[in-house]
């Protein structure tokens, strides 16, 4: 697949098998991390493309991998066995804030809400 050179908005849609729609989560040393685990990236397979909090709290798959705060992702179990996403920050906020779904199509940073379905992630290997 040809990328643009620069950063990609990232949306959801149907799975389909897509090259844009399989993620590698790989652990990152010495990037720190919470107790019990490290901080992981989240990058296009086979690519260096990487997922990423932009400047305005959105998400955005950039070029390559750098390392800096907003390519970290940390991956919380909840009680249910899904998993809750969250970059270690995000550009311009204090907040903490989680990988959230809009609809079926779209994906977005929004404030954690432990009663919505939004944000509770199932990975799996297809």
């Amino acid at each position: 697949m040809n990328w643009p050179a620069g950063s990609v908005d990232v949306r959801m849609s149907n799975y389909l098998c897509q090259a844009q729609q399989k993620w590698a989560v790989t652990a990152v040393p010495n990037a720190g991390g919470y107790l019990g685990s490290p901080y992981f990236k989240i990058t296009i397979a086979g690519t260096d493309r990487t997922l990423a909090a932009s400047e305005d709290a959105e998400l955005v798959a950039l070029p390559a991998f750098t390392g800096a705060p907003e390519q970290l992702w940390r991956f919380d179990q909840l009680a249910d066995g899904t998993w809750r996403i969250m970059p270690k920050s995000v550009p311009n906020s204090k907040e903490s804030l989680a990988l959230s779904a809009v609809g079926s199509s779209f994906a977005t940073l929004a404030k954690f809400d432990l009663k919505s379905e939004k944000q509770r992630w199932v990975l799996k290997t297809p």
